[in-house]
């Protein structure tokens, strides 16, 4: 099987419904993880339907390294603060 082919197995499927290795995050957004050329990938993307009604992954997202998502995550105390600091109340 393909790069391709593993990436878009592992993509949020046709239905609403979470695979094991996506995260719907709102109506059209999906957080996934996959397999890149043997690299793993973090995705954010926004997702549209076609004509058929199937769900399919749009231009507008990003694909994060492994190195660039352990600096999310080990920032995440920073990334609070500062969403706090932006008036977000809502945020830990």
């Amino acid at each position: 099987m393909s790069s391709k082919k593993k990436q878009q197995k592992a993509m949020a499927p046709d239905s609403d419904e979470e695979s094991p290795n996506s995260l719907k995050l709102s109506n059209n957004r999906y957080l996934t993880v996959s397999d890149f050329k043997n690299k793993v990938r973090v995705d954010i993307r926004e997702y549209y339907r076609n004509e058929d009604g199937e769900r399919k992954p749009g231009k507008k997202g990003i694909s994060l390294s492994m190195e660039e998502w352990k600096k999310i995550v080990s920032n995440m105390d920073m990334i609070k603060k500062m969403i706090k600091d932006q008036g977000d109340s809502g945020s830990e």
